[in-house]
């Protein structure tokens, strides 16, 4: 059996981009550790930025040497580790398309819960529930293409259905019935949130409150602002 690489994420107190890539390692078993930018590189991220490829967030370190950005290389390389990608060419390439529409969702989603408030918060809201019907009925379309299993392409899942349960329970947080229009969506929302290893996680991970007024994520029992800085 290949053993398994080091793996160190490197991101900030945000739900966002590194979601879907947690949820692919605890559901495959897969050990990894989750460090702050500020402690991994030993200072503020705003001295570190400079240094960093691109200067963003999240970073996969493999084996202390090999960093990977770009939340979507990081996702498709575990899903290597995890076996959350498919071995035929052709249905990796449609996995593959799922997965760059749930990123499409990063925009308008993940700074409006994870960052926004006040006024800013409520314009954004209110652009993203206008605007995402049509985008949902579109997934739920590609989900009831599959009669033998609830996810996007049957009884097993892939790395997209990860990107797509981040971003949907996302929505939820903004309006709770939100994907009650499909049942297809509300069944592989269940799914997801079922499968070892994950209901775990999505137990155990930091508590997200406050959102619209001033978000806070529960780390350790301690509520600290969302961001890129350290401290409460």
């Amino acid at each position: 059996m290949t053993e398994l690489p080091r793996l160190q994420l490197i991101y900030f107190k945000l739900r966002a981009l590194a979601e879907a890539p947690q949820m692919m390692m605890h559901y495959a078993n897969v050990p990894y550790t989750y460090e702050m930018a500020w402690d991994f590189y030993g200072k503020p991220w705003a001295e570190a930025k400079p240094e960093v490829a691109f200067g963003q967030l999240p970073v996969l370190v493999v084996d202390n040497h090999t960093y990977i950005w770009q939340s979507g290389a990081i996702t498709r390389y575990v899903a290597t580790l995890t076996g959350t990608i498919p071995d035929d060419p052709l249905l990796a390439a449609q996995v593959d398309a799922v997965f760059d529409s749930t990123q499409e969702l990063f925009p308008p989603l993940n700074p409006t819960v994870n960052v926004t408030a006040g006024d800013v918060h409520e314009q954004r809201k209110q652009t993203f529930l206008d605007s995402f019907p049509p985008t949902l009925m579109n997934f739920a379309k590609q989900l009831e293409r599959k009669d033998d299993g609830p996810f996007f392409f049957g009884a097993k899942p892939y790395y997209c259905d990860f990107s797509a349960y981040h971003h949907f329970s996302l929505a939820q947080i903004l309006k709770a019935d939100i994907l009650d229009p499909h049942a297809s969506v509300l069944h592989f929302m269940a799914a997801v949130e079922s499968l070892p290893g994950v209901s775990e996680y999505l137990a155990s991970r930091p508590e997200l409150i406050d959102v619209g007024t001033e978000p806070k994520l529960v780390i350790n029992g301690i509520a600290e602002p969302t961001g890129v800085k350290a401290g409460a």
